[in-house]
């Protein structure tokens, strides 16, 4: 029996309409997950990695300049730890010639639903390097001097996640003092549990600063600040 399309053909030839316009720069779209076994080794369970190959193996083959490379997360664990990569399935993404620390976009878990759009528009803006940020924005975040991790949970069926995702997103790609994860809460209990996450959005800054609710580029441009820069 054929498998199962997960971008539909009326999606697919949209997509591909939309990356052969907008589309300048090639794409390094990196998946860390691991290989299909028939034995299962307790701890190791990946309930999405299966389907999240797929998806990228979908969406990859839409446009010739989104260069695909699947990563073994536990036979590669090196280049786990290069990418920052701490669970799977986890989705980097940075320019064609970038350095693994220049993957600060990171998607964990399997991006579908009003998630899939934020994948797009990151693509766009990483092949394009135009930022969707506004100048006054770009400006503040040349004073970051300390390192900012952001993680941002999602799920797919929330329409009020995708703004601020994309902010968070678009933050990584502008400064490299920042990186930002984009988390599935529902594909991490355990992770959602130790934030005291009970609802999405919700937002982690360096561990120590969490806040729910969706916010705008000012606001959040306001605790990456609070969190990234160090007088002296």
């Amino acid at each position: 029996m054929a498998q199962q399309e997960l971008i539909s053909s009326r999606d697919k030839a949209e997509l591909k309409r939309t990356f052969r316009k907008d589309l300048k720069g090639n794409v390094a779209l990196k998946l860390f997950t691991q290989k299909q076994s028939m034995v299962t080794v307790p701890g190791r369970e990946c309930r999405y990695c299966q389907q999240t190959q797929q998806l990228m193996d979908e969406l990859s083959n839409l446009s010739p300049k989104l260069l695909l490379e699947t990563v073994d997360f536990y036979q590669d664990s090196q280049a786990a730890r290069d990418h920052g990569i701490s669970r799977i399935p986890a989705v980097t993404l940075g320019g064609a010639d970038a350095a693994p620390g220049d993957h600060r976009v990171r998607f964990y878990g399997i991006p579908m639903g009003y998630e899939l759009p934020i994948l797009v528009e990151d693509i766009k803006t990483i092949s394009r390097s135009v930022s969707p940020l506004s100048t006054a924005t770009r400006r503040k975040l040349r004073e970051l001097n300390q390192p900012v991790h952001i993680q941002f949970f999602v799920t797919p069926t929330d329409a009020t996640c995708p703004v601020p995702a994309r902010l968070t997103h678009a933050m990584a790609i502008e400064s490299p003092f920042i990186s930002a994860d984009v988390v599935e809460s529902q594909e991490f209990p355990a992770l959602t549990r130790n934030y005291g996450v009970r609802s999405v959005p919700f937002t982690v800054i360096n561990e120590h600063m969490r806040f729910g609710g969706p916010v705008n580029e000012t606001e959040l441009l306001d605790k990456v600040l609070q969190a990234g820069v160090r007088t002296q």
